[in-house]
């Protein structure tokens, strides 16, 4: 009978270590996940005209316009004499150079 009891109690150990490993496991994706977006989303706030962006296409140019109401930007992937304008989404921007 002690055996049985004692073979219980290993189990419910066993049970409550696999639950704190899983809910460790759980919190250690979520809370980089929340730093990474919180960091993106700064970033995409202080965009200003001017600024030279790389977007997730790997184009590297420079925001000549930006529309709000859209949230769409306009970029010069070319140089200052001969212009190559992109109009592009805010999502498409990956990295504020």
């Amino acid at each position: 009978m002690s055996q049985l009891l004692a073979s219980n109690s290993n189990q419910w150990i066993m049970i409550a270590i696999l639950g704190v490993f899983f809910v460790l496991m759980i919190v250690m994706t979520i809370i980089p996940q929340r730093k990474q977006k919180k960091k993106m989303q700064e970033m995409m706030n202080s965009l200003a005209v001017g600024d030279k962006v790389m977007t997730i296409g790997g184009f590297i140019g420079t925001i000549e316009e930006i529309n709000t109401d859209s949230d769409r930007f306009t970029l010069n992937i070319g140089n200052e004499e001969n212009k190559v304008l992109v109009v592009l989404v805010r999502n498409a921007i990956r990295t504020k150079l």
